[in-house]
């Protein structure tokens, strides 16, 4: 008995060495191993913050695209200028979307479509869908100046038994805001293939809706004959000799106005002209001969440079 245990102990201390060498092995490996994954976790986690991929993308409160990280640009937080895109749910308050600078639109094979969907909170019809509005910061709020508005017609044009996918029973107001009133005024309204124009409709009334093609309320048409412009002024010239510059202004419909009168050059000159009102384009005269095909610029004041016959 004496000799069993004694030959277990031998054993047993034997032994011991080599477990306890095992069992390091094995704690390294697996210390290796938790350090690879930590190594993966932490790549997928830096690749995350440059991009992501995913199937379905739900966000229930705020969305932020700005390179601050901050919804708005700093110092017009009142203004609600965003940094790049914010969006926002009904969580607390109105949803909205705001875009800093263009909105930019692409299709391709598919037309250029944007709808605007409205119903009453019970599901009933709304009669104005949606509206287009400028506006200009003017006492600490943002102001409608002018406003486009698709809306419904009214009953009495045509009977709400009747409107369907064939009647199409639309139109769209213009309105803008005049001096001493507080609510639009509309401008014009255009549908059923009718229009009608005046300087009235406060609030959305008082301009009759059109049962001609085209309806003229509270005024009268005035056509404004197109005036010659002023003389070009002469910035510089080439000193290669006189020449005498004039305009001839041209309407959109190509009627043209007589000739201006001319400025004197020592050379070949460059011009500069003011607009003229109703004037598309321009053509320049030198020396009483149309010296270019009608000239389209943007701006107030145009210029041109005569390089001969080149």
């Amino acid at each position: 008995m004496r000799q069993t245990v004694l030959m277990t102990l031998v054993l047993l201390l034997l032994s011991a060495p080599a477990y306890a060498e095992d069992n390091l092995d094995t704690i390294k490996r697996e210390i290796q191993e938790m350090k690879r994954r930590i190594g993966v976790l932490e790549e997928a986690n830096r690749n995350l913050k440059q991009q992501i991929e995913v199937e379905r993308l739900i966000v229930k409160k705020e969305l932020i695209v700005s390179d601050t990280g901050l919804p708005w640009e700093k110092g017009y937080e009142a203004h609600q200028i965003p940094r790049g895109i914010y969006a926002r749910s009904l969580w607390d308050g109105s949803a909205g979307l705001w875009v800093r600078s263009r909105l930019i639109k692409g299709e391709i094979d598919d037309p250029f479509d944007d709808r605007f969907h409205a119903l009453e909170r019970n599901g009933t019809l709304r009669l104005a869908p949606g509206h287009i509005s400028w506006n200009v910061w003017i006492g600490g709020a943002w102001r409608q100046m002018a406003i486009i508005q698709g809306e419904g017609v009214e009953p009495s044009e045509l009977p709400i038994e009747k409107w369907n996918g064939d009647s199409h029973p639309g139109r769209i107001r213009f309105q803008t805001y005049r001096p001493e009133h507080n609510e639009p005024l509309t401008d014009a309204l255009i549908g059923q293939g009718m229009m009608s124009l005046g300087g009235g409709g406060y609030g959305g009334g008082g301009l009759p809706s059109p049962t001609e093609v085209l309806q003229i309320w509270g005024g009268s048409i005035t056509k404004i004959a197109l005036l010659p412009p002023a003389a070009p002024t002469i910035l510089k010239d080439d000193r290669s000799g006189s020449h005498q510059y004039a305009l001839i202004a041209v309407g959109s419909q190509g009627q043209r106005s007589l000739v201006s009168r001319a400025a004197k050059a020592q050379g070949l000159a460059r011009l500069r002209w003011d607009s003229v009102p109703g004037a598309d384009a321009y053509i320049v005269v030198r020396d009483g001969k149309e010296v270019t095909k009608p000239l389209r610029a943007e701006g107030a004041q145009k210029e041109w440079v005569d390089k001969g016959n080149k």
